[in-house]
């Protein structure tokens, strides 16, 4: 049996660089596409579309969040440049602002203070190939371990629907079996209300049959039956093969809520009612627990 796996879960991991610390954290929400926010340290703005790449290859759906963190230990790694992009756009603004407010002052640096971006860690040297393969370690030990995470939620999600199943299809067959006299029924009734307001010697017996005929195409619920147990055995055939499977699963729930609504409607007995609303309320427990899976 492959492996089932949750949308949500979280997972972290951590290594070493040049006696400094990277660490990454990744969480997984529900989501009906794959979605990745990726947020890294400014030096290493330009390995996002690598950490993107590396989650996409490994994850098939949902809403995944990756950050990673660079804790600098060594003096040698907390070298800062200027941005001198950020000081030229900064500079411009606050001599807008100075003309608009009619100020005469000139500029201090402590104006700039409050500015973050001015200042940015020093990348010579740093994203090399050894950091670079340091940095995808990273990475993909954090997918291993949200992958476990997932799988683990996952398999609860499989006992829990493979439980449903069971009893989805219990109560199938017992509305299966309570369907066989639906047509007579029907047709006893009818007859009995007749029977009161027309003499008994004066009822057309072939009309009758042709009525009966009638009744039972009209309140038949055979093959909506059948649909069912084969919309079961799919769902529990394509429970086996394991993620990414979550959209087509609810596909086929979709199928046996359209199948389950058709008997209803068609039924006339408090009997299979009764089991037709139970039967509707687990297809939607179901639902609700489908939208977890990739």
């Amino acid at each position: 049996m492959n492996p089932l796996r949750s949308m949500t879960g979280f997972s972290s991991s951590k290594t070493h660089f040049a006696d400094s610390e990277l660490s990454c954290e990744i969480r997984s929400l529900n989501s009906r596409y794959l979605e990745i926010y990726v947020k890294l340290p400014y030096a290493f703005k330009d390995l996002e579309d690598t950490a993107k790449s590396l989650i996409r290859a490994k994850i098939d759906r949902g809403k995944i969040s990756c950050t990673v963190s660079f804790s600098a230990q060594d003096p040698m790694m907390q070298r800062l440049s200027l941005n001198t992009g950020s000081v030229t756009m900064y500079t411009k603004l606050l001599n807008q602002l100075r003309a608009a407010a009619g100020i005469d002052a000139p500029l201090q640096i402590s104006d700039f203070l409050q500015f973050k971006d001015l200042f940015v860690p020093d990348e010579q040297n740093l994203l090399d190939d050894h950091f670079l393969q340091t940095f995808e370690t990273l990475i993909n030990d954090a997918i291993a371990q949200l992958d476990v995470t997932r799988g683990a939620e996952g398999e609860n999600l499989r006992r829990d629907l493979s439980e449903r199943l069971d009893a989805l299809e219990t109560l199938t067959g017992e509305i299966a079996e309570m369907g066989k006299g639906n047509a007579r029924g029907e047709f006893e009734k009818l007859y009995q209300r007749l029977i009161t307001l027309v003499d008994e010697g004066k009822i057309d017996r072939n009309r009758l049959e042709m009525e009966l005929a009638l009744i039972s195409d009209r309140v038949d619920i055979s093959e909506e039956v059948v649909r069912m147990h084969s919309h079961i055995e799919l769902f529990r055939e394509n429970l086996a093969q394991g993620s990414p499977i979550g959209k087509k699963l609810n596909f086929i729930l979709q199928e046996m809520h359209r199948e389950a609504n058709t008997i209803s409607t068609k039924n006339t007995l408090i009997e299979i009612s009764h089991r037709s609303v139970t039967v509707k309320e687990e297809i939607e427990r179901m639902r609700e627990q489908v939208q977890n899976l990739e």
